[in-house]
């Protein structure tokens, strides 16, 4: 299988601050990402802006919860994965961190990779990103925005759609429409849709997740031949099945 950081065409010999956006599958791809560069010899951090469940015990090296940016820090920290948050609460969660200090924290140069988990979905397989997200440090060099691909053919409500009216607003939609190829490329392309407020010299790569069968292959390319009828053109289109 072809490595994530390959498909997204990651440079492994320049440091990077990468971004994740959208739904069905952020966390997945985030540590996916965090395991294909450690694997290179890499010293990769792993944090959001948001918040994120605490990880599992095979999903880092080791973790620190500090809210301030001390200067040693992550003086210890030699390779491997470290997940950091600003702290922890009562529901579990790793608080996350701004991004201004992240931005600080990638110009000292510590790690090779910080990826950075920036909105969240409640587990829906897709999302229209609310007035106040994305939540994206201004140097990140790279942003995937995912879409679940189990979202076409459902309806769009709650319980698939994180702020479904939104989602209606950006694609001209109704609640309770079935979700197609159309409404996702729709969602892409918009300018308060998936890529919103990314910083402009970002690259955007399109993650299409979830490419468990014939239906969702089909799906995805029916939405990568939309986004090229609306001559919408990001750095890259993945189609994948992510796991851990």
């Amino acid at each position: 299988m072809e490595s994530l950081y390959s498909q997204v065409n990651i440079n492994i010999w320049k440091k990077e601050m990468i971004c994740l956006v959208g739904a069905g599958g952020k966390t997945s791809a985030m540590f996916r990402l965090a395991k294909e560069l450690s694997a290179e010899g890499k010293k990769v951090l792993v944090t959001t802006t948001t918040a994120i469940y605490y990880p599992l015990g095979n999903q880092h090296g080791q973790i620190v919860i500090a809210d301030l940016l001390l200067p040693d820090l992550f003086k210890s920290i030699s390779c491997g994965i470290t997940f950091y948050g600003r702290a922890l609460s009562y529901e579990g969660k790793l608080l996350g961190v701004d991004p201004e200090f992240l931005d600080a924290l990638f110009l000292k140069g510590i790690f090779d990779y910080i990826i950075v988990e920036g909105d969240g979905s409640r587990g829906r397989p897709v999302k229209a990103p609310a007035e106040h997200e994305p939540v994206i440090p201004s140097l990140a060099s790279r942003v995937l925005g995912l879409v679940g691909l189990d979202c076409v053919g459902k309806k769009v409500c709650p319980k698939n759609v994180h702020r479904p009216e939104l989602f209606c607003k950006i694609t001209g939609c109704r609640e309770w429409d079935i979700i197609d190829a159309d409404m996702i490329g729709k969602l892409i392309a918009h300018e308060e849709g998936l890529f919103k407020a990314i910083p402009s010299r970002a690259e955007r790569y399109v993650v299409l997740n979830k490419a468990d069968g014939e239906k969702e292959r089909s799906a995805a390319g029916e939405i990568v031949q939309r986004l090229s009828d609306m001559g919408y053109k990001p750095d890259g289109i993945v189609v994948t099945k992510l796991g851990m």
